[in-house]
């Protein structure tokens, strides 16, 4: 479980909180959804009446405008208090409340203050509740728990709204760290609505990288983008699930997984001839420009690999610099399977044809680009196979997609 860091406050003040809040007066309570049937039934029986009345010149016009104005308040007071925007309910109290007193309305005063004490006492209330259910994290999970005891899609809609308006105070507050902690709590919930509603099971998926794989990978296999966007849906809800319970399958294991996804994009949509559109599709796919700098990293472009790296040369002959950005580029791309646990050490690689591309600037080719904030020479250096065509397949499924513009400008014969 993950450990929120939670705000405290003085012991005493918790003691009454305890003491008091549970036994909250029922007026302080937000309202239910009958009782707002009701406003909204007066509103109408009153809206109906007044242009009778009007036409009758009925002496109870008045009153019965007075009536409406208060019941649209007490309308609008109540749905802020449902909302926890209490702030906003005070506004409005105070709002009114000035008004009337320019009118010397003294019923209308004497209402408005009624709601000014109530409002002053939702706001302390509120206070202490939170700052009660943040005092521990168990203060919070025991309440989430006691909530989702059911174990259905209605009590865990149930706790995300829970869960929802303690973030609004919290951020609100500027209580960061308990925020953090929250967040954990409301994406586990959006899990298991997903859960429940679905025909997969997150807890079986998340036990074993077999039980994963067996569902995952033929759906990113499809030549279908549906199917492929479906399984990005499910792994982002396994990993919802996983880090709030802390189960067998591994974060760095799942977040490789977004690749595989993004990898399945790029190759349905290559066969598509259609590779413009994985920027729509993914965040993961990096646009290039063939004549400016790049973001640094290791790539998948079409069925090649592509490294955009930095150095310094030792040599200023072109041809020299290209081997020397190549075995720059070799150490880089080694890290990265490595540290990806692709491969296991940088002796069981062997690279086949690998090449510079060129930026393009002012109708001229050049193999780098000077980058000044690092002082250094940016390249890009494209692998078309490592080991073997299986083993390159195999590989980039866990490397971001990389899309260049003016791609049509490229070719392997650089």
């Amino acid at each position: 479980m993950n450990r929120l860091i939670w705000k405290s406050g003085s012991v005493l003040f918790l003691f009454m909180l305890h003491l008091n809040l549970l036994c909250q007066p029922a007026s302080l309570l937000p309202k239910s959804t009958a009782y707002f049937d009701s406003l909204d039934n007066r509103i109408a029986t009153i809206q109906k009446q007044i242009p009778r009345l009007k036409q009758t010149h009925d002496i109870s016009l008045f009153h019965l405008q007075r009536e409406l104005d208060h019941t649209l308040f007490i309308k609008e007071y109540e749905q802020y208090v449902v909302d926890e925007n209490l702030f906003k309910a005070k506004d409005i109290v105070e709002l009114r409340l000035e008004r009337a007193r320019l009118r010397k309305d003294q019923y209308s005063v004497d209402f408005y203050n009624r709601y000014k004490d109530k409002v002053y006492d939702q706001i302390k209330y509120q206070r202490m509740y939170y700052q009660a259910l943040f005092e521990k994290e168990k203060n919070f999970s025991k309440k989430f728990y006691a909530i989702t005891r059911e174990e259905t899609v209605e009590a865990y809609q149930r706790a995300q709204r829970m869960t929802d308006l303690a973030l609004k105070y919290a951020n609100e507050n500027n209580f960061t760290g308990t925020a953090k902690g929250l967040q954990h709590y409301r994406k586990y919930t959006e899990a298991r609505i997903f859960d429940l509603q679905s025909p997969y099971d997150l807890k079986e998926l998340t036990e074993s990288q077999k039980n994963f794989e067996k569902v995952f990978l033929p759906m990113i296999e499809s030549d279908s983008i549906a199917t492929i966007k479906e399984a990005e849906k499910l792994l982002d809800y396994c990993i919802r699930y996983s880090e709030f319970l802390k189960i067998s399958l591994s974060a760095d294991y799942l977040e490789q997984q977004k690749l595989a996804v993004a990898s399945a994009f790029s190759d349905v949509l290559d066969q598509q001839g259609s590779s413009s559109r994985l920027e729509a599709l993914t965040d993961q796919a990096v646009t290039a420009r063939l004549d400016s700098l790049n973001p640094r990293g290791v790539y998948k472009w079409h069925d090649y690999v592509v490294v955009i790296s930095n150095f310094m040369p030792s040599s200023g002959f072109e041809n020299v610099k290209k081997g020397e950005a190549i075995i720059n580029a070799d150490n880089v791309l080694a890290s990265y399977l490595k540290r990806n646990k692709l491969c296991k050490s940088k002796d069981n690689l062997r690279y086949g044809y690998a090449y510079i591309i060129p930026y393009k600037s002012n109708n001229k080719n050049s193999s780098f680009i000077y980058d000044q904030n690092k002082q250094t020479w940016q390249y890009m250096a494209c692998y078309t196979i490592i080991n073997s065509s299986a083993y390159t397949r195999e590989i980039i499924r866990y490397m971001p997609p990389l899309i260049f513009k003016d791609e049509n400008l490229l070719s392997a014969d650089q």
